[in-house]
């Protein structure tokens, strides 16, 4: 059978991989191969397999728009049967929250003031006023109590320890420390055989999305899973691994595999390339052979991609980065990305990548959000023309602090050259801007033409050959196969 990947025309190898009989199940899955409609099959046919089990058949995925994918794909061909209670398709994070909450409420973790259930909320800067500070509150246990140290770290902006207390006291607790706590609970055999019991009477079957991207505390999840007697498919791809830096341990996905005996399946055909060229590039990249790119222009791709956000900035007036940096958290931080989603709105009919991140640091909702919009465009529309940009970085500190009950730090030079990028591209004599993303953001997409920002030694590492062992390599991977005709250089002097 010949197919295109797609949920009505299953090629023989994403067929058996969906449908296989096998209880343990890890699949590979290469770019463009389908790995989304897969997962959504093996869980719809998981799902509809044994009805008078009424235990639950769950998939995760690390990312909200991940999940949101697959969530869709399911409920476009299996319709909404799939999902009704108790299957559902989640993040990693509400799992290690509904694992926490049934520690507190079976009284085997106590939580400040007695709380059983918890409000969740992403970082404390959330919630919480600030201060420079080289010590941070974090959480652990005390027996069964959950109590606040502090610890030596790099500093930065953080929360006190008094102000963390009386959070937990209202309740509230961040998803990183409740990674902590689960963690240290499965060291503990009493809990662990809690949870075990848990996964056992509630989960029949666990499908984990883009499993090389999973931490210390996540594959422990699986092993658990795996005791439990669950039904478990891991799905992902060796060299499309890209978050070391939260703490992701792809050397160990293989150690793991073995453990819970799970049998491989490869998904190696992919629908993506759709000239000779990608082809061939793709299967250079995939088998360590060196590459060099071909030179362009911004105007003859759809994207720009580049491992870090900065370089992309650099490049010229012509690109539209979807992000300044990385997303600290910091109040101004978040009012300077809700002046940049309106732009990319305006541009692209997308929203800034940290856009969710930005209302949230703020507390601002979409009616919030609304009420801000034809403030933000007015300001865009003073940066495009001559008004000082310190003035309208006061006016935006301003319209924000009516919307906010955060306290908007003073204005820093840092807050000025953002909006200055910003001003670069709105003056740009260009036909049209191109998007900037980098490859952690580009991962899973796909256009027709894609531009890649290299450094030197970027494009001497191209030409020695790639290595799936080291992350920068992978990340040049990720990067380099997102084009369905044509990957090429884009430099600051053709941007």
């Amino acid at each position: 059978m010949t197919g295109t990947g797609t949920d009505g025309d299953l090629t023989r190898e994403q067929l058996i991989a969906a449908g296989t009989p096998q209880r343990r199940l890890y699949i590979e899955a290469a770019p463009g191969s389908g790995k989304t409609t897969v997962a959504a099959q093996r869980f719809g046919i998981q799902r509809f397999r044994n009805g008078n089990d009424q235990r639950a058949v769950i998939a995760v995925s690390f990312t909200r728009s991940a999940t949101a994918e697959l969530r869709g794909r399911v409920l476009s061909h299996w319709g909404p049967a799939a999902l009704a209670w108790p299957h559902r398709i989640v993040t990693l994070d509400t799992i290690v929250c509904d694992l926490l909450t049934h520690l507190l409420h079976t009284g085997h973790m106590h939580w400040p003031a007695g709380h059983r259930s918890l409000t969740m909320i992403d970082h404390w800067q959330v919630l919480l006023d600030t201060d420079w500070t080289g010590w941070e509150p974090i959480l652990t246990l005390d027996g069964d109590q959950v109590v606040t140290k502090l610890c030596r770290a790099r500093s930065e902006s953080r929360p006190t320890k008094a102000a963390v207390n009386q959070a937990l006291a209202e309740g509230w607790c961040t998803h990183q420390e409740a990674r902590r706590l689960l963690e240290m609970a499965l060291g503990d055999s009493a809990m662990r055989d809690v949870l075990l019991l848990r996964l056992t009477q509630t989960v029949r079957a666990l499908i984990i999305d883009e499993i090389f991207d999973a931490n210390a505390l996540d594959l422990s999840l699986v092993r658990l899973a795996a005791d439990a007697g669950l039904d478990v498919t891991v799905v992902g791809d060796p060299w499309q691994a890209l978050y070391g830096f939260r703490g992701a341990r792809p050397d160990q996905v293989p150690i793991v595999v073995k453990e819970a005996g799970l049998v491989q399946r490869d998904l190696s055909t992919s629908f993506r390339w759709k000239s000779e060229e990608q082809t061939l590039l793709a299967n250079r990249l995939r088998t360590g052979q060196g590459v060099s790119l071909p030179q362009g222009r911004a105007e003859d791709v759809d994207v720009l991609l580049a491992l870090q956000w900065s370089p992309l900035w650099a490049t010229g007036p012509h690109v539209l980065p979807l992000a300044y940096g990385s997303f600290k958290g910091n109040p101004q931080e978040a009012a300077g990305t809700l002046l940049l989603s309106e732009l990319t709105q305006r541009t692209f009919g997308d929203n800034a990548t940290f856009h969710n991140d930005a209302l949230t640091t703020l507390g601002i909702d979409h009616q919030a959000l609304q009420r801000l919009r034809p403030h933000l465009g007015a300001l865009l529309d003073d940066l495009a023309g001559t008004r000082d940009v310190a003035e309208i970085l006061t006016s935006l500190n301003t319209v924000i602090g009516k919307e906010t009950a955060r306290r908007i730090p003073r204005r820093h030079p840092s807050h000025i050259a953002r909006l200055e990028l910003l001003r670069a591209c709105l003056q740009a004599p260009a036909a049209r801007l191109i998007p900037g993303l980098t490859a952690h953001q580009a991962k899973g997409r796909e256009w027709d033409h894609v531009g890649v920002c290299l450094t030197s030694s970027e494009r001497g590492t191209l030409r020695r050959g790639l290595s799936s062992a080291n992350e920068d390599h992978r990340k040049l991977y990720v990067a380099l196969t997102r084009a369905k005709w044509t990957t090429m250089v884009i430099s600051a002097e053709t941007a």
